[in-house]
C-alpha cells in the first residue's frame, strides 16, 4: 500500500441528484387523491410508502396517477434541520447487497474498489467469527462482479447513505432530548 492510496476519496465521485418538483403524489385513475411522497424532477415518483427492504425509495414511473415501481433507488439528500432537499439516486447494483452487506461497504469504502477487495481480503484472513466471515466473504465475492467504475460509484452512494442516516438519527435524538427535557421543566415548573 502506497502513500498515495488516499488521494482520491469518494467524496470526488459524482451524485446522481434529482430535485423534487413537487412534495405529495397524485394517484388514482378515477378517485384521485395525494399521498404522502414525492413528484421528481425527471417525473420519477417516490412513494413514502414504496421502500425497499433496506430504506431506499423505489423508483415509480407512469402518468394518470398509475405508476409502476422501477428498479430504481433513492435516498433523501437532507439539508442541517433534516429537511429533504433533493434525492440522490443510488448505484443499481446497491439492490444486490443485503443490508448488513451494504453497511460494511459503507464502512470499509476508502477510494477504489482495488482498495475496498484488498482491505475486505486482509479482514477475511484473521476474523474467526464463521458468521462475521461468511459476512465478508459474501460481500467480496459480489464486489468482485461489479465493475471498477461502478463500484466506486457505489461505494460514494452506500457511504453517503448511511453516513446521512446516522446523522439523521443523531438529530433526531437530539430533538427528542430537547423536547423531553423542555416536558420535564414545564412539568416541574407547574409544580412548584
Amino acid at each position: 500500500m502506497g502513500n498515495d492510496q488516499y488521494a482520491m476519496t469518494l467524496a470526488d465521485t459524482p451524485a446522481a441528484l434529482v430535485g423534487i418538483r413537487r412534495e405529495g403524489v397524485p394517484v388514482g385513475l378515477f378517485q384521485r387523491r395525494t399521498e404522502a411522497g414525492y413528484l421528481l424532477e425527471d417525473g420519477t415518483v417516490l412513494l413514502e410508502r414504496e421502500k425497499d427492504e433496506n430504506g431506499f425509495y423505489l423508483g415509480g414511473a407512469g402518468m394518470d396517477g398509475m405508476y409502476l415501481k422501477t428498479s430504481a433507488r433513492y435516498e433523501p439528500v437532507r439539508d442541517e434541520d433534516g429537511r429533504v432537499t433533493v434525492f440522490r439516486c443510488i448505484s443499481p447494483y446497491a439492490p444486490r447487497f443485503t443490508g448488513e452487506e451494504q453497511k460494511l461497504i459503507s464502512q470499509y469504502a476508502l477510494n477504489t474498489q482495488e482498495n475496498l477487495l484488498s482491505d475486505l481480503d486482509a479482514a477475511i484472513r484473521v476474523i474467526k467469527e464463521p458468521r462475521l466471515r461468511a459476512l465478508f466473504a459474501s460481500t467480496r465475492e459480489k464486489l468482485v462482479q461489479v465493475p471498477p467504475d461502478a463500484c466506486t460509484r457505489l461505494m460514494a452512494d452506500l457511504r453517503f447513505t448511511y453516513q446521512s442516516r446516522h446523522q439523521q438519527d443523531l438529530r433526531q435524538r437530539a430533538r427528542s432530548a430537547k423536547q423531553s427535557k423542555q416536558k420535564n421543566k414545564r412539568r416541574s415548573d407547574m409544580e412548584r
